[in-house]
């Protein structure tokens, strides 16, 4: 069984990093401003500042966020505990508030998410402690601006860290971990249909397992593999075409087909009007090309939806399956894989070549 650990929102994790790094670099030097009038600003204050300038809440969220981050990570506080017992919770209360808040401002934060920024982040806060005191023995042993800045910002660093685990995934199918990578890349109708076929790819799998092992169950799930990797691939070769589409403005291209075809007839020399009337045709040519793309666009996400629908056959097909016999189960196995596999057959893709071999005329808009 092969195992796979995904990275989620990278761009996001990277920025909150940053951010937590100059929250505590700021109270490093508030605690070197505190220092000179014989204050002690306890590390704990590094994590809070850190989770205040990593956060980056869903809409509406801000200030009840914000609050929550300035007032739940002082709680360890009051309880009589000996360092770093209050600081690693504190580090755990402020990365389960800032997973909360959603990756990137898109979405709340998964309970599964939260859970594991908040226990690798407090885990790490004792360890960024240590560094910290390291530091200051070795390097700062007089203290001042620079050892303040260098050690708070460590405590701040691996907090920041241990928040990583909340962007991690663990899959142990590497179909599943590829669906789930593509949806975060999508958006739209595209983004909706592979969330869809995850979905049944997950429960027609699950339905499968419970089967007696054997080369059926195999032959079953590889077939079912292939259903969701084809979707998969029609979706990214949607996704493409959608890119390519966006980089160009069609209506542009048209405005200036027009204009350069109303230049050309304006104009009395032979030679200027024949570089006009190329240019224009050239511009057409592009048209053309822009209008296959698009036609091909929509049959892509025709086929997409065609094979959501086959898995929805075969999710229908397994359930009525599981009804059987256990004895029953193994011989089905086979005889469902070979169907479902007959009705992979049954979408073939889009006649690209037929298409190919007939090439429209050169498009001059009048």
């Amino acid at each position: 069984m092969a195992f796979s650990l995904q990275l989620l929102h990278r761009e996001d994790f990277e920025g909150r990093t940053l951010r937590a790094l100059a929250g505590g670099g700021a109270v490093g030097i508030l605690a070197a401003l505190a220092q000179r009038f014989g204050v002690t600003l306890d590390p704990g204050f590094a994590v809070a500042a850190a989770a205040l300038a990593a956060a980056r809440p869903m809409p509406g969220y801000s200030a009840a966020l914000r609050l929550s981050l300035a007032v739940l990570p002082a709680l360890p506080y009051f309880f009589d505990a000996v360092s770093p017992v209050p600081q690693a919770f504190s580090g755990a209360i402020a990365a389960a508030l800032v997973a909360l808040a959603g990756q990137n401002g898109e979405r709340l934060g998964k309970s599964s998410e939260v859970a594991a920024g908040a226990v690798a982040a407090g885990a790490l806060v004792p360890l960024g402690m240590y560094v910290q005191q390291v530091l200051d023995a070795r390097f700062f042993p007089n203290g001042g601006l620079l050892g303040s800045l260098v050690g708070f910002t460590a405590v701040a660093l691996f907090w920041s860290v241990g928040t990583l685990a909340s962007h991690l995934t663990f899959h142990v199918d590497p179909v599943e971990s590829r669906g789930g990578a593509l949806e975060n890349t999508l958006s739209g109708e595209a983004k909706d249909l592979v969330g869809r076929t995850l979905t049944l790819y997950r429960q027609c799998r699950g339905v499968t397992m419970k089967m007696p092992a054997g080369a059926g169950r195999n032959e079953l799930v590889e077939v079912l593999r292939k259903m969701a990797r084809e979707a998969f691939n029609l979706a990214e070769s949607h996704s493409g075409l959608e890119a390519q589409l966006k980089s160009v403005a069609q209506g542009d291209v048209d405005a200036q087909v027009k204009d350069l075809r109303a230049r050309a007839a304006a104009t009395e020399d032979a030679v200027a009007r024949r570089q006009l009337e190329l240019a224009a045709s050239s511009l057409g040519e592009e048209l053309n090309r822009l209008d296959t793309l698009s036609r091909k666009r929509e049959r892509l996400l025709a086929q997409l939806h065609a094979q959501v629908a086959l898995l929805e056959r075969a999710r229908v097909s397994l359930v009525g399956a599981a009804g059987t016999e256990a004895s029953a189960k193994g011989a089905q196995a086979a005889q469902l894989a070979k169907r479902l596999a007959s009705l992979g057959e049954e979408n073939p893709p889009a006649p690209e070549a037929e298409q190919a071999s007939q090439p429209a005329a050169t498009r001059v808009s009048s």
